[in-house]
């Protein structure tokens, strides 16, 4: 993968990761969940789609998506003048999956 990893690549703490199902307030860094660093959740702005969509989004917290959430983020990041949405394509085997088996994701912030 080009904008996400996994947990057994990743390097340091600086990521976002986005995990299965609701948080269960205590688990971090699952083999199952994929991570987006925040450098380039800055770079390419998705930020600014995550605050458009998800009014309560904390970068620093948990934050719960559904899926008519996630097709309003993959919208909005179309319309960045960045690689927003094929960074956001990346995760859609994995977040199709999540949808069929668990409803939500959270993101988990830095």
């Amino acid at each position: 993968m080009k904008y996400f990893c996994y947990v057994s690549d990743r390097v340091g703490t600086c990521y976002h990761e986005f995990y299965k199902g609701k948080w269960d307030g205590k688990t971090f860094w699952k083999s199952d969940s994929i991570l987006l660093h925040d450098d380039t959740l800055e770079e390419l702005q998705l930020y600014k789609a995550f605050t458009a969509v998800l009014p309560d989004y904390d970068p620093y917290g948990e934050t719960q998506v559904n899926q008519s959430q996630w097709e309003a983020i993959l919208d909005y990041a179309s319309q960045l003048d960045t690689e927003a949405k094929p960074a956001l394509t990346e995760a859609a085997a994995w977040v199709k999956n999540v949808f069929e088996n668990e409803g939500v994701f959270t993101i988990l912030g830095i």
